[in-house]
C-alpha cells in the first residue's frame, strides 16, 4: 500500500482559484440519479408513518442525540418491517417531490445522490433473509421517475449472508449478531458528471450523512447501531455484485436491539 496515496489525495482534489473554473457540464451524458434492477423480487414495505410526516416524535432531536452511542451487543430479538421502513426512510428515501428533482432525507452535494443502500436483511419479521436493494424511485413507461413505484426492496440473493458479510467486516462478530447490516456504496459517476475527481470527497460525505441519519433514526425506535469502516473491499463488492470501480463499498452499518447493559451506556 502506498503510504502517501491519502496525503497526495487530498492535495490532488485542492479547490484553488487556478483550477476551479474550465469545466462545463454535458447534461447529455448526466448519469442517472438512480439505480435499478430488472426481474427480481420487490417487497413493499410498509409505510414508515401512519401520518406522514410525524408530527409528534416521542423524543426530542436533542434526547435523541444524548442518547446515541455505538452498539456492539445485540439481542436477538428480530427488526420488525415497519422499523425496517422507518430507517431506510430516515436515511435514503424521497421526502419531496418538485418538477426536476427527488428531494431525499440526507443531503448530497450538488444533489446528484452517488449513494446506493443495500440492506443485508438477518432477522426481519417477515421477510425473508438475503441481500436486498433499497429501490428509492420507480420509472413510469414514458421513462419519467414515479416516486410512487420507490420505497420497495429488491431481492438480489435468498439466504442470510450474515456470515459471509461479517467475515469480511474483518471478523466482527456484531455484524452477524445484528438483526440488519446496511451497506453503502457510491456510484461515482454521478458525481464525477459534476465535480471531476473533488467527487471521491464529497461521496463519503455523503455517505456519512446517510449514516448519520440512520443512527439517530434507530435510537429514536429504540433501536442501537454501530458504523463500520473495516473491511475487505473486493469481498464485500463481490458480496453485492458491484464491480468495485463505477460502484463500490464504502461503509456499513449493523443494526439490532442492543442487550440492555448496552441500552443503559
Amino acid at each position: 500500500m502506498d503510504e502517501k496515496a491519502g496525503e497526495r489525495f487530498q492535495h490532488e482534489t485542492r479547490y484553488t482559484v487556478e483550477n476551479i473554473g474550465g469545466h462545463s457540464l454535458d447534461w447529455a451524458a448526466r448519469p442517472e440519479g438512480y439505480k435499478l434492477y430488472e426481474g427480481v423480487p420487490l417487497v413493499e414495505l410498509p409505510p414508515p408513518f401512519t401520518n406522514a410526516p410525524p408530527t409528534e416524535p416521542k423524543d426530542s432531536l436533542w434526547e435523541v442525540v444524548l442518547r446515541r452511542r455505538s452498539v456492539r451487543q445485540f439481542s436477538a430479538a428480530e427488526l420488525s418491517l415497519t422499523d425496517l421502513s422507518r430507517l431506510l426512510w430516515a436515511s435514503a428515501a424521497v421526502t419531496r417531490i418538485a418538477p426536476n428533482q427527488l428531494y431525499r432525507a440526507a443531503p448530497s452535494a450538488g444533489g446528484l445522490y452517488p449513494i446506493e443502500t443495500y440492506v443485508s436483511a438477518q432477522r426481519v419479521t417477515g421477510l425473508e433473509p438475503g441481500l436486498y436493494h433499497y429501490r428509492v424511485t420507480g420509472v413510469d413507461d414514458r421513462g419519467h421517475l414515479d416516486p410512487g413505484g420507490g420505497h420497495l426492496l429488491e431481492q438480489l440473493r435468498a439466504g442470510s449472508i450474515a456470515r459471509d458479510l461479517a467475515q469480511a467486516a474483518l471478523a466482527q462478530r456484531l455484524v452477524a449478531q445484528a438483526a440488519a447490516v446496511f451497506v453503502w456504496t457510491a456510484v461515482f459517476p454521478r458525481s464525477r458528471w459534476k465535480y471531476r475527481e473533488r467527487a471521491f470527497r464529497y461521496v463519503y460525505l455523503d455517505a456519512g450523512h446517510i449514516a448519520a441519519q440512520l443512527s439517530l433514526a434507530a435510537v429514536a425506535l429504540g433501536l442501537g447501531t454501530c458504523q463500520i469502516g473495516a473491511f475487505f473491499d473486493q469481498v464485500v463488492d463481490d458480496l453485492l455484485g458491484v464491480d468495485g470501480e463505477d460502484e463500490a463499498t464504502l461503509y456499513l452499518t449493523a443494526v439490532g436491539h442492543p442487550v440492555r447493559s448496552e441500552a443503559r451506556h
